[in-house]
């Protein structure tokens, strides 16, 4: 027992720690939802703060390139570039080339923040910043990318277009793109210029800015207001917006998290902030969730978020549209221009490890102390349980040395007390059992008696009335064999005969109630029901007889008297059951249908046939043999004459052509023509009830019976 309560306790334990694992999981994962939950939040506040630090800073270089235009220098240098004759195609440009090349040389030799030129105090000359001049017809004035370009006109930049027509414009142009145009606005890498030159891995934010001559306050100086050329001025994306603007918004505490990446997109080109990992920088290139167009934007929802799975961990990533300075909506009510996209990501992984990591140290002794109270409780409740269950093993064993009258108590209503209510039925059922086995075993075949066994209520103590169909059975001649053979050689006969027999009876399912003798009584439809219990009987009889046949000849060739069988069958109401004393009882059948199967079958031998049965056994076989009507017969011990028939062969055998011939001279006979009725048994000499009825006819007719004669023979021996 002592191996039962380790296995309880061994099986609470591992229950309690799975319920505890799960509990764990579940809220692990319920803490990971929470962060994942936080840093979503976290990245849309992000994404917002980075678009205005974005739109902030484009509208201060706007009004930096605003407050430049109307430098007087500026204007001065600038006034020379444009020619009404050239513009008017009045000359061939050369006026106005002279007038590009003199702001040029100004621009050249000037050192001021309006021709782009950046000031450092530690150093001797000013440096260059990408910045170039066009006139409003598109000729190069002046760039910082190659000072020796001058004068030639430029087509196919859609920015030059956009601020000649609108005033401002912005676009994020790639290392690519600035290699295709028809100018040098960023040098190639070089020893000498390696701060303005290509950044391979970087996206250039440049605004266009339209020139124009200042107006003044009355009517006619705003109406001469005219524009002069475009400005253009790029600075790289990652010094402007992302390392700066990451830095100020987080000093700000507008941009939330440290732990923030941004990435600008325009077209197949991307720029990242620091610590952003190549295998992120191409997941984010094959997303193919860039739009740079406008209608393309306005699809994008930014409450939106996705992930991408790298190396360093799992990113949550926000993306958005990044406006050019106009943001959605310009001043004007039109619609602002898509210049990219803008991406906001942080790893999640690294960011809620180290909340996992706290919520498990918090949780550890508390599943530690979970455990070991779990270990108590079931130590206490495997001691409770095994208790009843000692006390139904000491049963089992009292019950496997053959002991039935065990019974344990019964407490409580729970799983084990419904075990010892099972166990104490299962004994019962095992009694009923053994004592249905020894009460039947005798008289029916196995099938019936499995058949008591599972529904031991149809073999109940006592007796009850039923209909049944009664069988006797007595060997002919077996007297004299008797006298003939040696008590072993007659046991030996009769035990052959018996064993056939009772293998018909099992067949047919008869139960047995007895051997008298040489002689064999069975009935049906008890204990079990069976509603074709006649017609079970008569097959049974026919194969008996059959039986007989067999067995006779091999007792003849032994020199023995030959065998013969005599049988009575009988339907009717009986008692059945087990009759008898508390020392002995039999499972038999009482009644007069008993009474008159056993009459019937002496009444065989007057009539000189081996199967006589009762008008009811005929009738409620239902036509399973063919059977002959032979006599109204009066038995001893009865008043109410019963017409009996002879059973000849089973149903569909050609019949002889006596019992035609039979038939005729009963119906003769019973109406008193003796006469007629004689020749018609004796035209079958060889039937011996044919011979019986005409012996009658000839007794008949020499003392010929009373004029109430109703037909019926009374016998008056057993």
């Amino acid at each position: 027992m002592h191996s039962l309560s380790a296995r309880l306790v061994a099986a609470f334990m591992l229950l309690s720690v799975l319920a505890l694992a799960v509990a764990l999981v579940a809220t692990q994962r319920a803490v990971e939802k929470a962060a994942e939950e936080k840093i979503r939040g976290d990245l849309t506040r992000t994404l917002n703060a980075f678009q205005r630090l974005s739109q902030a800073t484009q509208e201060s270089i706007l009004a930096v390139a605003d407050a430049h235009a109307r430098d007087r220098t500026f204007k001065n240098a600038a006034l020379t570039v444009n020619s009404d004759d050239s513009t008017a195609g009045l000359d061939d440009g050369d006026a106005e080339f002279e007038g590009i090349q003199n702001a040029h040389d100004v621009i050249l030799s000037a050192d001021t923040e309006v021709f782009g030129w950046k000031k450092d105090p530690e150093k001797k000359d000013p440096e260059r910043t990408l910045w170039a001049f066009f006139n409003v017809r598109k000729r190069l004035v002046f760039t910082h990318g190659d000072d020796e370009q001058v004068g030639n006109t430029v087509d196919d930049v859609p920015l030059l277009d956009r601020a000649l027509h609108e005033g401002f414009a912005s676009e994020l142009w790639s290392p690519a793109y600035l290699r295709t145009l028809p100018f040098t606005f960023v040098p190639p890498c070089t020893g000498d210029n390696a701060k303005i030159c290509i950044r391979e891995d970087d996206l250039l934010l440049v605004h266009a800015h339209l020139a124009t001559t200042s107006g003044g306050e009355n009517f006619l100086e705003q109406s001469a207001r005219r524009p002069i050329g475009v400005v253009l001025k790029g600075r790289w994306v990652t010094e402007l917006l992302l390392e700066n603007s990451l830095e100020q918004g987080t000093s700000g505490a507008e941009l939330q998290g440290a732990g923030a990446h941004f990435a600008l997109r325009a077209g197949d080109a991307l720029t990242t902030s620091k610590g952003v990992s190549r295998e992120l920088r191409a997941k984010l290139v094959e997303s193919g969730s860039a739009a740079t167009q406008p209608e393309e934007a306005t699809q994008k929802n930014p409450d939106e978020s996705f992930s991408l799975d790298t190396n360093d961990g799992r990113y949550l990533v926000r993306e958005d549209v990044f406006w050019d300075v106009h943001g959605e909506k310009r001043k004007d009510g039109r619609e602002g221009t898509a210049i990219g996209r803008v991406f906001v990501m942080r790893n999640l992984d690294a960011e809620s490890e180290p909340i996992l990591t706290g919520v498990r140290t918090r949780l550890l002794p508390i599943a530690v102390g979970v455990v070991l109270l779990a270990f108590v409780l079931a130590v206490l409740l495997a001691r409770r349980l095994s208790a009843p269950l000692v006390q139904l093993e000491a049963a089992a064993r009292q019950v496997r040395l053959g002991a039935l009258d065990v019974e344990v108590p019964v407490r409580g209503t729970d799983e084990v007390g419904r075990l010892t209510g099972a166990f104490n039925e299962m004994v019962l059922g095992l009694r009923q059992r053994d004592q249905i086995h020894g009460l039947f075993k005798r008289y029916l075949n196995p099938q019936v008696v499995d058949e008591l066994i599972r529904n031991p209520e149809k073999a109940a103590p006592g007796g009850e009335r039923r209909e049944l169909t009664v069988l006797f059975s007595d060997l002919v001649g077996f007297t004299s064999m008797s006298e003939e053979m040696s008590p072993e050689a007659l046991v030996d006969v009769l035990n052959g005969y018996f064993e056939r027999a009772t293998e018909v009876l099992g067949e047919h399912g008869a139960t047995l109630d007895k051997f008298i003798g040489d002689a064999i009584m069975c009935f049906w439809n008890a204990p079990l029901p069976q509603e074709d219990h006649a017609a079970r009987a008569c097959l049974t009889a026919l194969r008996l007889v059959a039986v007989v046949d067999t067995l006779a000849p091999k007792l003849e060739a032994r020199g023995l008297a030959r065998l013969d069988c005599r049988i009575g069958l009988n339907t009717g109401p009986g008692v059945v059951g087990n009759i008898g004393s508390r020392a002995a009882q039999d499972y038999t059948v009482i009644g007069d249908t008993v009474n008159l199967a056993s009459r019937l079958e002496g009444a065989a031998k007057v009539y000189g046939t081996r199967i006589l049965a009762s008008e009811e056994t005929v009738r409620a076989a239902r036509g399973t043999v063919l059977a002959r009507e032979l006599d109204l017969l009066r038995v001893k011990g009865r008043q109410l004459p019963v017409r009996v028939y002879e059973l000849v062969d089973v149903a569909g055998a050609p019949p002889p052509a006596h019992l035609a011939r039979f038939a005729e001279g009963l119906a003769l006979y019973r109406a008193r023509r003796f006469t007629e009725a004689l020749e018609h048994f004796r035209a079958s000499p060889g039937d011996p009830p044919s011979r019986v009825f005409a012996a009658r006819c000839e007794a008949s007719l020499r003392q010929p019976p009373p004029e109430d004669w109703d037909g019926v023979f009374s016998l008056d021996t057993k």
